[in-house]
């Protein structure tokens, strides 16, 4: 959290400087955007891999993802200093893609699913051509988050059936931002965009707790001590040999899981 205000005297200081470079070309902008991003710098996770079981062997598949990849939709406000040089404020939505995993075992089966959100806020440098027609720009800037995971189970063991919901959230996340786009004007309000995007970041949970566990439909929550039903993270776990109280959430080691992806977003450009 001490970043944050960090973030916020670099944004103040580039608008200040580059304000500075001209008065001559001022002009403020709206736009409006949709996307997908896909996977990037993926990794493991802890225990999540696919799983087969036979009568005399057991293979594990690992399986690497990003909570990043998934549609995103958002807005920006940006103020040209200039027709080459401005800076702007997005603000994006992630709505991640579900990554699933299988444990096959003798009489039965679990599958799994993860998938993850993100509300991101995201302080830019415009550099534009300035060009008539198709105009050619990049965007460099961070990225401050505020994120969410969600876990998912179904266990089928014969005619026995468990799900189950797990949310994680808490804590901000920080990453970086590039962005290279060409827009096109439709008229001198109006212009349309289509823009590559890369974003670099992790997101650390700081808690986790059980939404939904049914056995054969029956609600299980209601039975469950806090200390299962709710997990901290935490940096660093002294072992006394001692087990928690029940009546206390337990702790686990904070795992940072990638939000990265490299994305397409097209959108519309209103200027005020």
């Amino acid at each position: 959290m001490k970043k944050l205000p960090i973030l916020k005297v670099l944004f103040v200081s580039l608008l200040l400087t580059v304000g500075t470079l001209s008065v001559k070309s001022q002009g403020a902008y709206v736009s409006a955007n949709l996307g997908y991003g896909f996977p990037m710098s993926s990794q493991d996770i802890s225990n999540y891999v696919n799983t087969t079981s036979g009568s005399n062997s057991t293979t594990n598949e690992q399986i690497f993802l990003s909570f990043g990849k998934g549609f995103n939709f958002g807005g920006t406000f940006g103020y040209m200093f200039s027709k080459n040089v401005g800076a702007e404020l997005g603000i994006s939505y992630l709505m991640g893609g579900k990554t699933k995993a299988n444990d096959d075992y003798s009489g039965g089966e679990t599958n799994y699913s993860f998938s993850g959100k993100m509300l991101r806020f995201i302080p830019s440098l415009v550099i534009s051509a300035g060009a008539e027609g198709l105009n050619p720009y990049a965007k460099f800037g961070f990225v401050i988050g505020k994120g969410s995971l969600k876990q998912e189970f179904e266990d089928v063991d014969n005619s026995n059936v468990m799900k189950g919901k797990l949310k994680y959230n808490g804590g901000m996340s920080f990453g970086v931002n590039a962005t290279v786009g060409v827009s096109f004007g439709l008229n001198d309000k109006m212009s349309m965009f289509a823009e590559l995007n890369s974003v670099n970041m992790s997101y650390a949970p700081k808690k986790a707790e059980y939404t939904e566990l049914t056995y054969n439909g029956k609600d299980m929550l209601p039975d469950l001590t806090t200390s299962i039903k709710e997990i901290e993270f935490v940096d660093k776990i002294t072992n006394t040999g001692t087990p928690p109280p029940d009546s206390e959430p337990s702790e686990q080691l904070k795992e940072k899981m990638p939000f990265g992806s490299l994305g397409i977003n097209i959108g519309i450009i209103f200027k005020l």
